[in-house]
C-alpha cells in the first residue's frame, strides 16, 4: 500500500499564495515555517520553499529569522499604484488598438462580477477584479505587460486586506469596471485611463489619510 503523498513545495506555494491573495492575514501578520507545514500536512522545507517565493513576488518578507506578511509602507503603496497605473494605462491603450482582438473576455468578467456583487465573498470578488485588468491586458496582445501587471495586481490585492470595511466596497469596484470598459468600446482609451485614476483613488485617499493620523500620533 503506497503512502499517502505530501504537498511538495509548488502545491504549498499555490496553496498560500490563493490565501494571502483572498485577504485572509493583515499586512504583518506572522507566518511560521512550522505552521505553514501544518496548514497543508508538509514538512518545514516545501513551507520554506513557499515562502522564499513569495517573498520575490513581494507578498512575504523575511524579519530576522522569521517571515511575514509584506508590510508596505505608505510611500511603498503609492510606488505601487503608480506602476499599476503606467501598466494599465498602456494596457488599455494598446486593447484598443488591437480591438479586432475582441473585448468578450472582458464582458464575460463583467457578467460574472455583476453575478459576483451580492453573494461573493470579499476575496472571491478580488479574485475577479484581478481577471478583469488582466483581461485587458491580454487583449493588448503583449505578453511581458501581463505578467508584469499580475505581480503589480498582486501586490495591491496584499494592501487591500487592510482596507476591506473601510472602502466602497465590490459594488463601486464593478461600477468603475463598468465605466472602464464603456470608454473602452468607444475607443476612447484617454477617458477609459482618467476612470482607471479614479479606480485607485478611493485606496490612495484612505491610505493618504491613515498616514497623515499616524504621523499626527506620533509628533510630541
Amino acid at each position: 500500500m503506497e503512502a499517502p503523498s505530501t504537498p511538495d513545495g509548488g502545491a504549498v506555494y499555490v496553496g498560500l499564495k490563493e490565501r494571502i491573495l483572498s485577504h485572509e492575514f493583515l499586512m504583518g501578520a506572522p507566518l511560521r515555517e512550522e505552521d505553514v507545514a501544518g496548514w497543508f500536512g508538509t514538512s518545514r522545507v516545501p513551507a520554506r520553499d513557499a515562502l522564499r517565493r513569495l517573498a520575490q513576488e513581494g507578498l512575504v518578507e523575511r524579519v530576522g529569522r522569521r517571515y511575514t506578511i509584506r508590510s508596505y509602507s505608505y510611500d511603498e503603496i503609492v510606488i505601487v499604484y503608480r506602476l499599476r497605473a503606467a501598466l494599465e494605462h498602456l494596457a488599455v491603450e494598446q486593447a484598443v488598438a488591437n480591438r479586432a482582438r475582441g473585448f468578450d473576455k472582458i464582458a464575460s468578467v463583467l457578467d460574472r462580477q455583476r453575478e459576483a456583487v451580492q453573494r461573493a465573498s470579499r476575496g472571491e470578488f478580488s479574485a475577479l477584479d484581478t481577471e478583469f485588468h488582466l483581461a485587458i491586458a491580454e487583449v493588448s496582445g503583449l505578453p511581458m505587460l501581463s505578467q508584469e501587471l499580475e505581480l503589480v495586481l498582486n501586490r495591491a490585492r496584499l494592501i487591500r486586506s487592510n482596507e476591506i470595511g473601510r472602502d466602497s466596497g465590490p459594488r463601486a469596484a464593478y461600477d468603475d469596471h463598468c465605466r472602464i470598459f464603456a470608454a473602452m468600446e468607444r475607443n476612447d482609451a484617454r477617458t477609459a485611463k482618467a476612470e482607471l485614476e479614479y479606480h485607485y483613488s478611493t485606496t490612495l485617499r484612505w491610505h493618504t489619510g491613515a498616514a497623515i493620523a499616524s504621523a499626527q500620533q506620533d509628533s510630541p
